[in-house]
Parts: structure tokens; C-alpha cells; sequence
């Protein structure tokens, strides 16, 4: 029996702490002896970046469909889709509008893609992906399950699919999606992919949105990351029932339900180099792993790992804003 799962990391409640207990090696310096390393992890990482007009992937990184966007299938046709699934050439993700009595929120994720290829004869499950695309993000890039794995069926359908073990047997996620114009979606739909994504549908990201690159703030070391508000990536930057992750240069930490707290902040100068990480807690383990400049994993080893996106101020909660 297939079923559907949503496969990336959960969004949690504001309650909880977000966290992660990365993997890593070599030895510990402070921030400050790094300022070097930093400044190369920057340029490495702002030259990462997904661009408001994406340059199509090399033949190699392509995907076997066309460029664009493909609403869901459970409700039969493009207006009434209630997930979408985009393609730009470089990067590939998911929106869901806001709906009273299914979404209480817009959700919104993307993946930059790092290869793609086929499975691999003898892999565990080869029968499974056979006739599939794999595609392997920057997040999972070294994962042998729960990649994605997509084909074209034809009349602008495709299908994706991701496969797990479990204690059950092996998991499966399948999802059947069309081809559709921007204008063939609805309202809701359209708006949500304007507020994150405003390049798929024909247009430029606002003056200081994260679309766009006007007004961006540069990244600042020693993390060498946008200076401001890190929300969970399935979360919309406006969140209000979400741990929000702060940094400005000098001062890094956690804003819960409650309005910004400085005292609640930490100085970034007590932060330490662990291999790829930056341990940011010494206590309690909690370390911050830069994926790009404006995306970040953050995690201890009791509470798991989140990953989160940069938000402009003007997006995030009021009560939230640094004073």
C-alpha cells in the first residue's frame, strides 16, 4: 500500500528548540582566528546562491522534464491544486497556500540541486527508482534513500517518488503532478509563489525580499551568513508559532513566542570552529553548520536537527524584530 509522506526534516513548535548534532572533525579555534577561513566560506557560499534568474543546470545536473511549474493531481486540475512542485533549471521545491481548514500557513521549500543520475544496479532499492531520475540535493548529497526520483509520463505529467526502510518494511513517498501556467493557478497559490518565488511567475522579487537581490544585506563573519532572522524552511517568514534564530555579527540566539530579548542573546566571539561547524553553545552542544549565505542547519544532540532559511525584517513578526 503506497502512501504519502512528507519527507524533509518536520517544523516544530515554537516551544521546542531547534537543534542539531552534526558530524564533524578536526580542532577548535575561537571565531576570531578564522576570520581568513570565514571570509573564503563566504565567497564559497554567496557564489551558491540561487540567482532571481536561474542559469540553466549543465546537461549532467538536469532533470528529464521541462522548466516550470506542475500543480498536484489529487483534485484534477491546476486551479484547484493545493501543492505545487517547481523546476527552474537550477534548484526544484514545493508550495502549498495558505487554506482555512488545511493550511493555517503557506509552506515553501527548495532544494538546490547538486547531481542527478540513475540508480544504482544492486542498490537496495534499484527496483523501486527503475526508470526514476535520482536527484540528490545539497543537503543529501552523500544519502543512499529518500532521494528523490522523477520521469516524465507524458500529457505534461510527471511523478516523483522517494523510498525508505522502516521497521515495517520499506516506505514509500509518490506523488503525480501536471503542467501548469502560472495563470491557471489559483489565488492563493499564485500568491504564495509571488511572496517567495516571484521569478516562476514572471516577475522580479520586491526591493529587500529574499527573492531578489536588491537591498540584501551582505553576509558578516565570523558565520559569514546575512545578518537578521532564520525561520524554519517549511515555515512562512511571518510565523507565529515558530523558534526564530537571530544573528547579527556580534550576537546569535533564540527568539521564542516572547518579543526580542537582547539579554537573550550570546556573543558570537565565544563561538568556536569544529571542522565544518561552528559549536555555539558549549553546553549544550548546540552547533551551526552554513549550507549558504542565507541558509543555515542548527541543532544539539538531544533535539535533533532544523534547517532555516533568512527572512527579511520586514517580513518577520513585529515583536520579533531586534531592537
Amino acid at each position: 500500500m503506497y502512501y504519502t509522506r512528507h519527507l524533509n526534516l518536520p517544523r516544530r513548535a515554537a516551544i521546542l528548540c531547534l537543534a542539531m548534532l552534526m558530524t564533524a572533525c578536526g580542532s577548535e579555534s575561537t571565531a576570531a582566528s578564522n576570520t581568513a577561513q570565514g571570509n573564503a566560506a563566504m565567497s564559497a557560499a554567496a557564489s551558491a546562491q540561487p540567482t532571481a534568474r536561474p542559469q540553466a543546470a549543465p546537461a549532467a545536473m538536469a532533470l528529464p522534464i521541462e522548466q516550470g511549474i506542475y500543480g498536484d493531481v489529487e483534485r484534477g486540475s491546476c486551479v484547484r491544486a493545493r501543492r505545487a512542485f517547481f523546476y527552474d533549471g537550477t534548484n526544484y521545491g514545493y508550495v502549498s497556500p495558505a487554506e482555512p481548514g488545511w493550511n493555517d500557513t503557506a509552506y515553501f521549500e527548495i532544494n538546490r540541486i547538486a547531481r542527478v543520475g540513475p540508480p544504482a544496479r544492486g542498490s537496495d532499492f534499484y527496483d523501486y527508482y527503475r526508470g526514476y531520475t535520482l536527484v540528490w540535493t545539497t543537503e543529501n548529497a552523500g544519502a543512499e534513500e529518500d532521494i528523490l526520483g522523477i520521469k516524465a509520463e507524458g500529457n505534461g505529467r510527471i511523478r516523483s517518488i522517494a523510498v525508505s526502510s522502516g521497521p515495517k518494511g520499506d516506505m514509500f513517498s509518490e506523488e503525480t503532478f501536471q503542467k501548469c501556467s502560472f495563470a491557471q493557478l489559483s489565488p492563493r497559490m499564485q500568491a504564495a509563489i509571488r511572496a517567495e518565488r516571484p521569478q516562476l511567475a514572471g516577475g522580479t522579487a520586491p526591493a529587500g525580499s529574499a527573492g531578489g537581490s536588491a537591498s540584501l544585506p551582505v553576509p558578516v563573519a565570523p558565520f559569514n551568513i546575512r545578518p537578521g532572522h532564520y525561520i524554519p524552511v517549511g515555515a512562512a517568514c511571518g510565523t507565529t508559532s515558530d523558534m526564530i534564530f537571530y544573528y547579527d555579527g556580534r550576537r546569535a540566539g533564540w527568539i521564542d513566542l516572547s518579543p526580542f530579548a537582547a539579554n537573550r542573546m550570546e556573543p558570537v566571539v565565544s563561538a568556536r570552529r569544529r571542522g565544518a561547524d561552528w559549536v555555539v553553545d558549549a553546553m549544550t552542544g548546540e552547533t551551526l553548520h552554513v549550507q549558504a549565505a542565507d541558509k543555515i542547519t542548527v541543532g544539539d544532540p538531544n533535539t535533533g536537527v532544523e534547517t532555516m532559511r533568512w527572512c527579511p525584517a520586514n517580513e518577520v513578526r513585529a515583536s520579533a524584530r531586534a531592537n
